[in-house]
């Protein structure tokens, strides 16, 4: 499926979802009050918003929106758009008159300009796809100073994987994830699969007979103030700000 995306970045330890915005920015924005991990309901299939789910019902409590009654796409929309005109809002954007998918690519736009400048990267002249690509390459070769990979002669593509998979490993070794001859999907998956498990013990949960999705609906419906509290996850401050999306879209 096509989604109308420059750039995707996967919040891996978010959720363990590849999650969509108008424009891939590093982690400390897609973390910020105003537009973190934003689902766009529209720009996914059915199958898309399943396993969104989680995440659009934790924003949806966190946002005061009730859910019950209310399909999930219908839920996802809501959430979508009262994170937007929150943001709007914060960054003295003026919605009237405006679509919410205008909006949401006024308010990217403008997070994505503010990022460019604390990176020294000039704005002037460029459209959104170009300054994009820009900073999502800057903070690319920012990531692999910080993992002490050797940036200088690489190719895009090829420095990319190489941080992608260095932030994985890195996280599963924490964990006492055995990462030997394994696919780096494979490991995310049991990364994600570790960190909730772990939050459910810590939170009394009966993990017995009960998969991940399950997990992590109870964690989110019964155990949410608590679990906040104590930055489990899917609340934990992540120690790595900027997990690089391993999925590069250039349509």
């Amino acid at each position: 499926m096509k989604r109308c995306l420059f750039l995707v970045l996967t919040l891996v330890f978010v959720l363990g979802f590849n999650v969509p915005t108008a424009f891939g920015f590093e982690g400390d924005l897609l973390q910020s009050e105003q537009v973190r991990s934003i689902v766009n309901a529209e720009q996914m299939d059915d199958d898309g918003l399943n396993k969104h789910e989680a995440l659009i019902r934790m924003q949806a409590r966190e946002l005061g929106i009730k859910s019950k009654g209310k399909s999930l796409r219908s839920l996802a929309e809501e959430v979508f758009e009262a994170r937007i005109n929150r943001a709007a809002k914060e960054l003295s954007i003026n919605s009237e008159g405006k679509t919410i998918q205008e909006l949401s690519n006024e308010v990217h736009y403008a997070k994505l300009k503010k990022k460019a400048k604390e990176l020294g990267i000039k704005t002037e002249g460029k459209d959104p796809k170009t300054l994009a690509i820009e900073v999502y390459e800057a903070l690319l070769k920012q990531q692999a100073d910080e993992l002490g990979i050797q940036a200088e002669g690489k190719e895009f593509k090829e420095l990319r994987k190489e941080v992608f998979e260095r932030t994985v490993k890195d996280e599963a070794d924490e964990l006492g994830i055995d990462t030997k001859d394994k696919d780096t999907h494979i490991i995310i998956k049991e990364i994600h699969e570790k960190k909730v498990n772990l939050s459910a013990e810590k939170l009394g949960i009966d993990t017995k007979n009960k998969n991940t999705k399950q997990l992590i609906d109870e964690i989110i419906t019964d155990h949410y103030d608590k679990a906040k509290e104590l930055k489990l996850f899917p609340f934990e401050e992540k120690k790595n700000k900027f997990y690089m999306g391993y999925h590069y879209k250039d349509n």
